[in-house]
């Protein structure tokens, strides 16, 4: 059987903050790796292998013979969370709960992570009736010629009746 949760050590002001030694970790959680070859390095998590208790971070890969960069898995024992993804609803009320059993105060919620760009509102377009007119703009010369040979056309039109 699988286990479903790797827990991860916090930061030291992860602890006072919300009274736990170990949350589990999850993808977009900020870590940072305290020993081995890459001590100091930290980002995103990216990827959580629960088969092997293994976590992938965002910019720490390892070249290929042919160039290309492959995700390097770090053990969970060597990381410490130092920022948590409480978007996730379940986790924002877990952390809320252990904290106020603890007498600390609860946590600010955290929005869900929106895309760079912005929704822009624009302005409400009125709806138009079927008595309504509307003012075009003024036409360009070549138009205005167009709109002289109409007028004529139209004048030997009233002509001939």
């Amino acid at each position: 059987m699988l286990n479903t949760k790797i827990n991860v050590a916090l930061n030291q002001e992860l602890r006072k903050k919300y009274g736990i030694r170990r949350f589990p970790v999850v993808k977009g959680d900020i870590v940072k790796i305290v020993s081995g070859s890459r001590k100091g390095e930290g980002g995103k998590v990216i990827a959580v292998s629960h088969k092997t208790n293994k976590i992938s971070i965002e910019g720490i890969t390892l070249p290929k013979a042919d160039g290309k960069q492959v995700a390097y898995y770090i053990d969970h024992s060597n990381l410490v969370i130092t920022k948590l993804d409480l978007s996730i609803e379940g986790r924002y009320n877990k952390i809320k709960d252990i904290t106020a059993r603890r007498n600390l105060p609860a946590p600010e919620p955290e929005k869900p992570a929106e895309s760079e760009a912005t929704p822009v509102e624009s302005e409400p377009v009125e709806e138009q009736t079927e008595g309504e007119t509307i003012d075009l703009p003024e036409q360009e010369e070549e138009n205005d010629t167009s709109t002289e040979e109409d007028e004529n056309l139209e004048e030997d039109d009233n002509n001939e009746n």
